[in-house]
């Protein structure tokens, strides 16, 4: 096996393909780059059991400008740390990577020069990168999936007994693809039309390949191709795989209360400014950032106490209020971070908060209906 390739776009391909490199696994050939090299082209493919990706270059870029200067067939595994930080610190740039002899791969510049001991393509875990055969794919932009993802994401569990709930569930209906998260105490979702396709699916995915997706490239379509195992998911000459996240997410449907008789309409920037000033007090105590919302018929206040470190108020002028005839005053308390993250998700400058009671979940909006964005109170207290 060789390859001289220009070092920046090797780089690139190494620093994507590292991202499925596992912080720490029981099978050690998961923390290598497996290197594929063809008369024409290379491929990296990096795996860590459960989410595997390929990054595809060939001799020349999509502008013709030429990137592999010289091949030789063959595969070899790599030490990816090791490798990554071989590459990303050399001077030159082109880059020769030449297996010596079965073990030993030698990478040079014109002024540097390294020995790595290294193991046969041959012996890297099986990882399958292969469309499903006659499966449908789901086309969509990179840019709504971009969207999709960063409109809900925010909302995913990082931890948890619900395994489910650390990934984004994926519906794609009648040419309509939407994007679910919950962590049990917010949840949010948006929907995106595409062109008119036939296929349809359900499924649960971590996060973590759709972020690397979102990453590969500025603009171009994505293909979302599903089997009973796993999910792909091609942009161009990249492809990642996932293993599937099972069980139910929660109908939003059937979260959602028939009606809401308090409704404030306000500046999306005063609300991120005032709250961010009001959680100052909140957030040393270590209440989750825990605020109250004071509303009456003629005003708006974010109010917020520590018994160590004294309190702080928040009051809001240019707002539209909406609040029953029969009632003089309402309250209810909330993180205030999962609100502020669920109003930026909402990319308005204006966005309506909607309430119906201190123990009801309630909502944020703007006017997109596919854009939900749902918040669950927490239980008022004397503080």
């Amino acid at each position: 096996m060789k390859l001289t390739i220009k070092r920046a776009e090797f780089l690139k391909m190494l620093t994507f393909a590292a991202q499925a490199i596992p912080g720490k696994t029981a099978e050690s050939q998961y923390m290598n780059f497996l290197l594929v090299v063809s008369q024409d082209a290379l491929d990296v493919i990096t795996s860590d059991g459960s989410i595997s990706s390929k990054i595809h270059q060939e001799r020349e870029d999509e502008k013709g400008n030429e990137v592999i200067l010289a091949s030789e067939e063959g595969s070899i595994q790599t030490p990816a740390k090791l490798l990554l930080d071989i590459i990303s610190k050399l001077g030159g740039d082109i880059v020769t990577l030449e297996l010596v002899d079965s073990c030993l791969l030698n990478i040079s510049d014109e002024s540097s020069n390294f020995n790595l001991v290294t193991k046969p393509g041959e012996e890297y875990p099986d990882v399958n990168l292969n469309v499903p055969e006659g499966a449908n794919g789901f086309k969509v932009s990179l840019a709504d999936l971009k969207s999709l993802f960063d409109t809900t994401s925010f909302a995913v569990a990082v931890k948890g007994p619900k395994e489910l709930y650390q990934g984004i569930n994926i519906t794609a209906l009648d040419g309509r693809l939407t994007f679910l998260a919950t962590d049990s105490f917010r949840v949010a979702s948006l929907s995106k039309p595409e062109a008119s396709q036939d296929a349809n699916f359900v499924f649960t995915c971590p996060v973590k390949p759709l972020d690397m997706i979102t990453r590969a490239s500025e603009s171009g379509e994505v293909v979302i191709y599903l089997d009973e195992q796993k999910a792909l998911f091609v942009l161009g000459k990249t492809v990642i795989s996932t293993r599937l996240l099972h069980g139910n997410f929660p109908a939003i449907d059937r979260l959602i209360p028939p009606q809401f008789p308090f409704m404030i309409e306000m500046k999306t920037a005063e609300f991120i400014e005032r709250a961010e000033r009001v959680k100052i007090i909140s957030s040393m105590d270590g209440r989750n950032s825990q605020v109250r919302l004071n509303l009456n018929k003629d005003s708006i206040y974010l109010y917020a106490r520590s018994t160590n470190f004294g309190n702080s108020q928040e009051t809001f002028h240019d707002v539209k209020i909406t609040m029953p005839e029969d009632v003089n005053v309402f309250e209810i308390a909330f993180n205030v971070d999962f609100v502020m993250e669920a109003v930026k998700a909402l990319k308005s400058e204006t966005f309506t908060l909607c309430l119906s009671s201190p123990t009801k979940i309630f909502m944020v909006k703007n006017d997109d209906p596919t854009n939900i964005q749902i918040i669950t109170p927490i239980r008022l207290s004397n503080y």
